[in-house]
């Protein structure tokens, strides 16, 4: 396995301690240090994602593994973010829904594509809204649940944020689906 399959494999270890610390950041002691504790993960781990990428370029190591596995490894990272923050109530859970919903039907479109020997690597725009999705969490590790008012409404910091990724990953699904359509119109 070359580095760059390790580092994308480090992001799906990665993310069971950051989950387990995020989890654990609601205790009244010691709960900004595990929010703390678990931003130093996500961001070593969202390092992981440019490393990997940048070195499998640089020195030709892209392998039909890391085309699949990289982009795979950003979801279980990004998604394992979204529905604690869910939990934490940092963001509503339609937010959530619609990126694993999205990430679903790429999957999804992978798998087809997969069934006829080809390997879809992630797009610009892919790309754009997996770090956009990084930005965002990290912003929401910084401050927490921080909050403003407005319409009569509190919304979260995070929550307002997270409408720049959510409109990404709507228009790269579209996106995605629209350039993959020969996949569903194939009865074969």
């Amino acid at each position: 396995m070359n580095l760059p399959n390790r580092l994308t494999m480090a992001r799906f270890i990665l993310a069971v301690p950051f989950v387990f610390l995020l989890q654990e950041s609601t205790h009244e002691t010691m709960g900004t240090t595990f929010r703390l504790i678990s931003l130093a993960i996500f961001v070593i781990a969202s390092l992981t994602d440019f490393f990997d990428g940048y070195i499998a370029r640089k020195y030709n190591l892209i392998t039909d593994f890391g085309k699949i596995m990289d982009p795979l490894a950003d979801k279980i990272l990004v998604i394992s973010a979204l529905v604690v923050f869910v939990q934490l109530d940092y963001i509503p859970a339609w937010m959530s829904i619609i990126v694993l919903a999205r990430e679903f039907l790429i999957s999804g479109i992978r798998i087809l594509a997969a069934a006829k020997g080809e390997v879809i690597a992630a797009g610009n725009l892919g790309k754009y809204k997996t770090t956009s999705q990084m930005i965002v969490i990290i912003i929401a590790l910084l401050i927490g649940p921080m909050s403003i008012q407005f319409f009569n409404r509190n919304f979260t910091i995070a929550e307002i944020l997270m409408l720049i990724p959510v409109i990404l990953t709507i228009w790269s699904g579209w996106e995605y689906t629209f350039n993959a359509k020969h996949y569903f119109m194939d009865s074969k």
